[in-house]
């Protein structure tokens, strides 16, 4: 909340460019609209409609749901860490979509459902998806439930991030009819 509201100031153009479309090329936003704004006390609620070109081979395309996230970057690669990890705050995401496939696709291969846990509960991740038609319903969270990470444990979060990662970035897999 805190890094987006306050780039939100600099203007629509801007904090769309920053957080949705330098990171996604292709990706054409509509509809984009920001709720809880001027009210520091709720999350940063941002909504909005996309088209978005596939990746694919032959009959197969496949799409990731982690696109806007914000979490497209793992940056907790290093082996050792000598310092804490500081969130500032504890945090939630809550990432939700309603993916719309053509009439001409349907799904092939869907991750599972799946629930991580750190080892000390403080990080957990969920990731529900539920197919009805050609729509896909999806829902990612992330909760942090402490904003500072010792040194010594650096090991267990760096593994959790790893897999977080492989769960963010896994592939959906859509086949044409």
């Amino acid at each position: 909340r805190i890094p987006r509201s306050a780039n939100l100031k600099t203007g629509k153009d801007k904090f769309l460019d920053n957080y949705f479309l330098s990171t996604n090329p292709g990706v054409k936003l509509t509809d984009f609209v920001v709720e809880n704004e001027d009210v520091d006390t709720l999350p940063l609620l941002q909504s909005f409609s996309f088209t978005r070109p596939t990746g694919g081979s032959g009959d197969y395309r496949y799409f990731t749901l982690n696109m806007f996230s914000g979490l497209e970057k793992n940056q907790f690669i290093a082996q050792t860490r000598i310092s804490d990890v500081f969130f500032g705050a504890n945090q939630f995401y809550y990432i939700s979509g309603s993916f719309t496939l053509p009439d001409n696709y349907s799904f092939d291969v869907l991750p599972e459902n799946i629930k991580m846990i750190t080892p000390d509960t403080s990080i957990i991740a969920t990731r529900r998806m539920n197919v009805a038609g050609n729509e896909l319903g999806a829902l990612v969270t992330v909760e942090f439930k402490k904003p500072v990470f010792t040194p010594e444990e650096y090991p267990d979060m760096m593994e959790f991030y790893k897999k977080l990662f492989d769960m963010l970035n896994e592939q959906i897999v859509i086949k044409k009819k």
